[in-house]
């Protein structure tokens, strides 16, 4: 196996911009996340999602709360899913891997402490 190939699709070397935005497989994530957060029209390009999280960064509604736990959660699962192909040779498909991150937002949020405000 070439160590310098991305372990999600096996069809480029493997870099951090390959790996969140340009990979056929991250990009079947990005996208059911994008759908559930309601980020249909923000790219999977890191470019984007940055504009789109800095014109909503002053926000304190609940959905801008989730978006930004969602950007966070989707890169944080991404990259455990390459190390787990990486060191436990164990291989998820990007359903499994949607519903990680869908999970992950939910605990988060359950955790958290929010003031009781117009907006949440």
């Amino acid at each position: 196996m070439d160590m310098m190939c991305c372990l999600l699709c096996y069809e480029n070397y493997d870099s951090h911009s390959h790996l969140f935005f340009e990979c056929k497989f991250s990009s079947q994530v990005w996208h059911m996340v994008r759908q559930k957060v309601g980020m249909d029209t923000v790219q999977p390009i890191w470019g984007d999602i940055v504009d789109w999280l800095s014109a909503r960064v002053r926000s304190k509604t609940a959905a801008n709360l989730v978006t930004r736990i969602a950007v966070a959660a989707t890169a944080y699962v991404i990259w455990q899913e390459r190390n787990a192909r990486l060191f436990k040779n164990q291989l998820r498909p990007p359903e499994v891997i949607s519903a990680s991150i869908f999970q992950l937002i939910r605990y988060k949020l359950m955790g958290m402490k929010l003031k009781n405000t117009a907006g949440v």
